[in-house]
């Protein structure tokens, strides 16, 4: 036999025995470099495991806020919630939200219970009887006497079921604010000693055998017994939603609920499902990681009761948990991640546990709304497969990219880098996903987003811009995965939303945006207008589907206006018109040149081949602004896309390549005064106006003053020179209902899932813009 090696220090929590099972497993030729990386200190977590060789980190999200209606107080309450599987926390909040719009949730807690079922073996069914009747007689004594080894756990009842020779005894306890097991097995164990040296002395019948627990106690397992009598804390958690929060929040009824609900609960009860619930263990398992529960008993915990019905209102729900093992203090509480997760839900200590399991069930309340809406809804699957991408692909990894990877793919007029060095950004300098990135990395784990890199530059004499200190590079979506990520995202507002959006990707500004941001980074540096961060080089890698560009890193130290979306007050008259002399130099270019100079073309936007989903967002917005105080600017919406349907108007003024996502998250003014435009990824041809319209709805504010936005608009007329004012102005009212029915109506629509805090702002403003434009023609 194959001699078995002894691991050193078995058991021991020390720097030492933990170093040496490190270099054991070393030598067994087995690496746990990164589980080695732990902030846990060994000799601090000696009662919480054994033999420790590192950790794993689980990510936390934060959930809420969730309005609790805690007796006569209302009070906004958060949790963190561990989960390594996309769209939990979202789900999650998304169900807080339509609870919070509708008033909040109440909780009670029923009771606190933990059991202990020791088994007792007798040699016939008469012994086991007698033993059963001597119990009862003496349940002052055991109550004493388990109670004696704790100073929390106090014994409620003591309940024997005889099974033939056996008798099985239910210790039923509390436990104040920890969970209990530990302590009431060891309660329940010198109960079973006295039992042991005290029935066979005053009876003389002879107990076979006795062990701790028979297994009746439904330890970490679901059982009718603890389902229905408690097995930790029972809990309930209820809500009223009204039916315009489910209609705008949910994007289902109380009726589909309903309806649904009534019927899946035949088939429940028909294949003898414990409870009736959606996703509860999804919610338990991602709070009970974050506060250091114990993980085993998230299967028992999970059992859920769930229940809905019709009220004037719209819909009742209630969620019984009857069996929430946890505790706000013990087992792995203590430890400083887990504390502060509790303290986020004001629950860490003594006397805090009913309220972290009325939390916990709000929580849970608020997932099982959210799921249950979503399969309803018709949206719980996402249609990533309708793309049609089923062959494997050999995509980059993070790794690659490295000195060599970048020295290749520079442009030819700049030497090789000395060196180059990954870095991790200052904390004011990250550069953060956007939007459309953003949704893209939720479609598969494909190498995306930035790199931000350290520099050491060679220079050819006079050949380029001032070489910066930092590159970014920016590894683009195709666009495929743009649209699926569009996707994902409409199918929280609305599946029909996501359909129409996958239906009309062809005519969508976001078609070929990974290669057309590119080509058009290319144009812009030949022809030296200077308007971008510095164009260092690319590459395209079809097969692989590496679609990727080097740009120079703008230091947010070095910029006066910087991802001011919500900031339009900083904005002056100066900077307005300097960013749009800018940009018309592009919009010019382009009609001098005849087109980018490697012959690629840019797609022409015609907004009437999809106007099924921009009546789709109308109606959306509609229907979400009705009882609002934007009810009345999206009363005019049907009216601004029936101008854009059957608009024939024939402007004389030309359609050039604009930027087409033109506003203050995608334009960086410095100190010194030069205009960086970046994220040209959904630039297409159109009016000029097109950019200048949305540039002015960003920058300016509600309620601003008709002659400045004339005076802006009219800025932008003279620097062509060629165009009658009227034409020039009916192109710019054309230009801005376009933009208001193609781009902010999506904001307005998304925030049901994206906190844009730029959206009503931006509506109210292009409304009135629109409306301002529109007095004033001649």
């Amino acid at each position: 036999m194959k001699k078995i090696p002894i691991v050193p220090g078995r058991s021991l929590n020390t720097l030492a025995s933990t170093s040496q099972r490190s270099d054991f497993l070393k030598n067994a030729g087995h690496t746990i470099h990164n589980i080695q990386k732990s902030a846990l200190i060994p000799e601090e977590i000696n009662n919480n495991i054994e033999s420790f060789i590192g950790s794993v980190e689980i990510p936390l999200g934060l959930v809420g806020p969730l309005l609790f209606n805690d007796g006569d107080k209302q009070e906004l309450v958060y949790a963190a919630g561990g989960t390594l599987e996309g769209a939990l926390i979202a789900s999650m909040n998304r169900g807080a939200k339509t609870i919070n719009w509708s008033g909040g949730f109440n909780a009670e807690v029923i009771h606190q219970k933990m059991v202990r079922s020791p088994m007792f073996v007798f040699e016939n069914l008469k012994t086991a009887v007698r033993f059963r009747d001597w119990i009862l007689s003496k349940y002052d004594i055991i109550k004493k006497t388990a109670e004696s080894y704790s100073n929390h756990a106090k014994l409620i009842s003591l309940d024997p079921h005889v099974t033939g020779k056996s008798v099985h005894l239910k210790f039923v306890y509390t436990t104040g604010d920890a969970s209990g097991q530990n302590m009431t097995t060891s309660c329940t164990w010198q109960a079973v000693l006295w039992i042991r040296e005290n029935f066979e002395k005053e009876t003389g019948f002879v107990i076979v055998q006795s062990v701790i627990e028979g297994n009746g106690a439904s330890d970490k397992k679901v059982s009718h017994y603890a389902a229905y009598h408690g097995r930790g804390i029972h809990v309930i958690a209820e809500c009223e939603l009204e039916e315009n929060y489910i209609n705008r929040i949910l994007r289902t009824s109380s009726a589909e609920m309903l309806s649904s609900y009534h019927a899946s609960l035949t088939m429940t009860r028909l294949d003898g499902m414990m409870g009736y619930n959606i996703n509860v263990a999804n919610a338990i398992a991602s709070i009970f990681v974050a506060t250091g529960q114990d993980l085993a008993s998230i299967h028992e915990s999970g059992l859920g009761f769930l229940h809905l019905e019709k009220t004037d209102k719209g819909l009742y729900l209630s969620l019984h948990l009857p069996t929430l093992v946890i505790g706000t203090v013990g087992g792995g509480t203590g430890l400083p991640k887990q504390r502060e997760a509790l303290e986020l839900m004001g629950c860490y200590g003594s006397g805090r546990v009913n309220r972290f399991a009325q939390l916990i069930a709000g929580f849970a309340l608020g997932l099982e709304i959210s799921t249950f809406a979503a399969v309803v809804g018709d949206n719980f699957a996402t249609s990533h497969e309708k793309m049609g991408r089923n062959k494997p692909v050999n995509w980059l990894t993070r790794s690659e990219v490295n000195t060599d990877f970048v020295q290749k793919y520079l442009k030819k007029e700049i030497k090789d880098i000395a060196s180059l060095e990954s870095i991790q950004s200052n904390v004011n300098e990250i550069c953060e996903d956007g939007i459309l990135m953003s949704l893209a990395q939720k479609v598969n784990k494909k190498f995306k987003g930035f790199v931000i890199l350290n520099t050491d530059w060679k220079y050819k004499s006079g050949a380029v811009r001032s070489l910066p200190d930092r590159i970014i590079i920016k590894s683009k979506p195709v666009d495929h995965e743009t649209i699926m990520g569009l996707h994902y995202m409409a199918s929280a507002i609305d599946p029909e939303l996501a359909n129409l959006i996958t239906a009309n990707h062809d005519d969508l500004e976001y078609k070929s945006s990974h290669t057309k941001e590119i080509n058009i980074y290319d144009y812009l540096d030949h022809e030296k207008l200077n308007c971008t961060p510095l164009f260092l080089g690319s590459t395209s890698i079809p097969e692989r589907e590496v679609f990727m560009l080097f740009m120079s890193f703008l230091h947010k130290r070095d910029q006066r206006l910087f991802n001011t979306e919500n900031s339009p007050e900083l904005w002056t008259t100066d900077d307005i018109r300097k960013t749009i002399g800018v940009i018309h130099q592009v919009h010019k270019r382009y009609l001098e040149t005849g087109g980018l100079h490697n012959g690629v073309e840019i797609p022409e936007f015609n907004p009437k081949k999809s106007l099924a989903l921009y009546k789709k967002l109308v109606a959306i917005v509609l229907s979400d602004q009705q009882n609002t105080s934007l009810g009345n600017y999206a009363k005019m919406l049907p009216e601004v896309l029936d101008s854009i349907s059957t608009n024939n108007y024939r402007s004389s003024i030309k359609k050039t390549l604009v930027h087409n996502d033109f506003n203050s998250r995608n334009i960086a003014i410095s100190h010194s005064g030069e205009v960086n435009i970046y994220d040209w990824e959904l630039a297409v041809i159109n009016y000029p106006a097109r950019d200048v319209v949305e540039l002015l709805s960003f920058v300016l504010s509600p309620g601003f003053d008709k002659n400045t936005l004339l005076g802006h608009i009219k800025y932008h007329y003279t620097l062509w020179d060629q165009y009658s004012w009227a034409d020039w102005l009916k192109t710019t009212v054309v230009a801005l209902e376009e933009f208001i029915c193609t781009r902010v109506l999506f904001y307005m629509s998304a925030q049901i899932v994206v906190d844009f805090g730029f959206a009503d702002r931006v509506f109210i403003t292009s409304m009135e813009m629109l409306k301002t434009l529109k007095e004033n023609q001649p």
